[in-house]
């Protein structure tokens, strides 16, 4: 059975309206939760924005990502965003340059890519499961060409509005993007359980430990061997009973688990909001993508006057999707809305870009200067 596609109108102002810098973006995703929620405690945006970088004492450098694990690295036809931030990631280079001796550092590899095609490239690390995105030049985004993907496809469940008060939140997200929009919703009154596997822990502890704090305080913690079949048996329960559930991967991983949102028996009205680098659709659902190279993509890049191009802010693509993600959901729900919200990086990352086009404004790296944690 198919149902209807919605837009949320009211998030497709909030995101359609100029803003002239990266923290004016999350400013007008934070006021828009604070329309629905005005006695939220919400962070600033530059907290929002840098609060990673400032707890790890990082900053992007010309062609290297804040975090080192991507790089901006020139080919025959432009640039690449190579994000090799797992170490599987480089065992995969032998097979991706289809060369018997694999580059082992930057320059290595940066050497074997001045005489290749980006383009080829990249469809075929996508193939195989490579973060990476190609850009030609800075370009600029074409309204023809954004597409938002934030439809919420409505089932039998809509019903009147619904707020956050007390609304149960399952998140089985890792990282940022995932667990920075639970940490939103949370302020405007959820309760939040995040769910985590025991054969995936998530990086971001170990990686950001603060951060990560930060992000989960006050939420329950239950930890699952996704592999037991009596575990995910527990896990479909709390889903199916869930008022939001928010999801960050590829769409196949839970659909092999059969807990994704299709196989579940849910008779309640739900938002099962899935965050993923490129959207849903094929090939873009296969597609593997992390804050640097996703922004890349979108052209969230600076560029100088001998066309270099240089990473903005710390992997911005996360914490903008993470913010918009939870003023999509706010906004589903005060419209009544039940289903699928599917929200992807790049879209996000795309639409912002826009908005500081259509500011007449050139992008500037965000100085995460400010320690307050809350907005006044």
């Amino acid at each position: 059975m198919t149902f209807p596609v919605a837009n949320l109108r009211g998030f497709d102002m909030a995101i359609s309206i100029p803003a002239r810098d990266l923290s004016a973006c999350v400013d007008q995703g934070l006021n828009g939760l604070s329309h629905f929620y005005p006695q939220a405690s919400l962070p600033t945006a530059n907290w929002v924005l840098g609060a990673r970088a400032e707890e790890l004492g990082i900053a992007p450098v010309g062609q290297q990502s804040a975090n080192a694990s991507c790089q901006l690295l020139r080919c025959a036809d432009g640039w690449l965003a190579l994000n090799l931030a797992r170490d599987s990631d480089w065992q995969l280079l032998g097979a991706w340059l289809q060369t018997d001796t694999p580059p082992g550092d930057w320059d290595t590899l940066q050497m074997a890519l001045n005489q290749q095609s980006g383009q080829l490239l990249q469809a075929r690390g996508r193939e195989m499961g490579l973060p990476l995105a190609f850009v030609d030049g800075p370009g600029l985004v074409e309204v023809s060409s954004l597409r938002l993907d934030h439809q919420c496809t409505t089932d039998p469940q809509t019903t009147a509005a619904r707020s956050l008060a007390g609304a149960r939140v399952v998140d089985l997200s890792a990282l940022w993007a995932g667990p920075l929009c639970a940490h939103l919703l949370q302020a405007c009154g959820a309760a939040v359980t995040v769910v985590s596997s025991t054969q995936r822990p998530d990086g971001a502890r170990q990686g950001s430990p603060l951060l990560y704090d930060q992000l989960h305080a006050g939420h329950e913690h239950l930890v699952l061997d996704f592999e037991d079949a009596q575990q995910c048996q527990q896990l479909a329960l709390l889903l199916t009973n869930a008022d939001v559930v928010i999801e960050a991967s590829r769409p196949r991983a839970l659909l092999g688990l059969g807990l994704n949102r299709e196989a579940l028996a849910v008779t309640r009205p739900q938002i099962w909001l899935g965050i993923t680098a490129y959207g849903r659709a094929e090939p873009a659902g296969h597609w593997v993508g992390f804050g640097d190279d996703v922004a890349a993509a979108a052209q969230l890049l600076q560029w100088d006057e001998l066309y270099q191009p240089s990473f903005v802010g710390d992997a911005v693509a996360d914490p903008l999707t993470g913010t918009f993600a939870a003023l999509a959901v706010a906004d589903a729900l005060a419209r009544g809305r039940s289903g699928r919200l599917d929200l992807s990086m790049h879209s996000v990352a795309a639409a912002c870009r826009y908005k500081i086009q259509q500011a007449g404004q050139a992008l500037a790296c965000p100085i995460a200067g400010n320690h307050d944690l809350r907005r006044q």
